[in-house]
């Protein structure tokens, strides 16, 4: 028997040993429930469709229903909750007669809550009222002459955003202020009736944070005071607005 030297041996064994790896690599798929990196793409009228363990719909992304005129597809999104109710849409049910789009959120009984004007433009829903016009007449506004802080409005409120937007008209002599209290802490500086130079001011504006929990309801309070007895301070507030950061 010929004598095989051991170098040939060992290299053979690896030789083995990097087909059985071959032979292996060639047989396993790569995972497919996850990209590390890159993008998916998905054209030509195709959809994300994702379905809950009962097989119920939950999310449509690319092609909804109905179609757009000539068949055309329509693009869009649908989110449902897991009870099968519509949660968030981006679409339009009646493509032939109001193409545009609304995005629009709903809630479990199918009511709009939130949604914007697919004709024009901001917001079609919720209804936001504008403050109500007061008098003009400046002598029918509250006042007064005390040189303690006086209320002269109050009302509730539900605190819906991080900052409050406030304009009070006012009229008085130097020295009359008003300011804005909510539960009654101040809230910002306080507004002065006369300039540094001594002009008349004839409005206050207070953008301000209000440090209250989201959702609490709050007491808004308007007061003046002035400077001097004898003096009178008359003030109407303008608008009162929650706004973000």
């Amino acid at each position: 028997m010929a004598i095989i030297p051991l170098d040939l041996l060992d290299r053979i064994r690896a030789l083995e040993r990097q087909v059985r790896e071959l032979m292996g690599s060639a047989n396993t798929s790569p995972a497919r429930n996850q990209v590390s990196s890159g993008e998916i793409v998905i054209g030509d009228g195709g959809r994300l469709r994702v379905r809950t363990p009962a097989g119920e719909d939950l999310l449509y992304l690319g092609r909804v229903a109905p179609d757009r005129e000539g068949d055309t597809p329509q693009q869009g999104l649908v989110v449902r909750r897991d009870d099968g109710s519509l949660a968030l849409t981006v679409w339009t049910a009646s493509p032939d007669t109001l193409p545009v789009q609304s995005v629009r959120i709903l809630d479990r009984r199918g009511n709009v809550v939130v949604a914007d004007d697919s004709v024009r433009r901001g917001l079609a829903r919720p209804y936001i009222p504008y403050p109500l016009p007061g008098p003009a007449a400046t002598a029918r506004w509250e006042s007064t002459g005390s040189t303690e802080w006086t209320t002269l409005y109050r009302g509730p409120g539900i605190v819906q955003h991080p900052r409050l937007h406030c304009r009070i008209a006012l009229e008085g002599p130097a020295g009359a202020e008003v300011r804005l209290l909510v539960n009654g802490a101040q809230v910002g500086p306080v507004g002065s009736a006369t300039a540094e130079d001594g002009t008349p001011v004839d409005e206050f504006l207070l953008v301000e944070e209000v440090a209250v929990d989201f959702d609490a309801p709050v007491v808004l309070e308007v007061q003046a005071r002035v400077a001097a007895t004898g003096d009178t301070v008359r003030c109407l507030p303008l608008a009162l607005y929650g706004v973000q950061s």
